[in-house]
């Protein structure tokens, strides 16, 4: 997966499945633990293995702890897809 535009969208897509919310309820603003998406660390374990099960991009524990908005995932998984 190599298009920019295709990496922002699945990953979004990961981030609603995997929190059971409407895309449409959070934007790359949004931080992880706000009351919108209200992340736990194991949430994010959870979106992390997804992401590199369907993008193939491995994110190691130590850069998870230091994303905190789905901007932040996004730009990560974008520049390593």
């Amino acid at each position: 997966m190599s298009d920019v535009q295709e990496v922002d969208d699945r990953t979004e897509q990961i981030v609603a499945d995997r929190l059971r919310v409407d895309e449409d309820t959070f934007d790359a603003t949004t931080e992880f633990d706000s009351e919108t998406l209200d992340a736990e660390s194991l949430d994010m374990v959870e979106i992390a293995e997804a992401i590199e099960a369907d993008i193939g991009v491995h994110i190691p524990d130590a850069a998870l702890e230091d994303i905190d908005t789905v901007g932040d995932l996004k730009s990560y998984v974008a520049d390593r897809a």
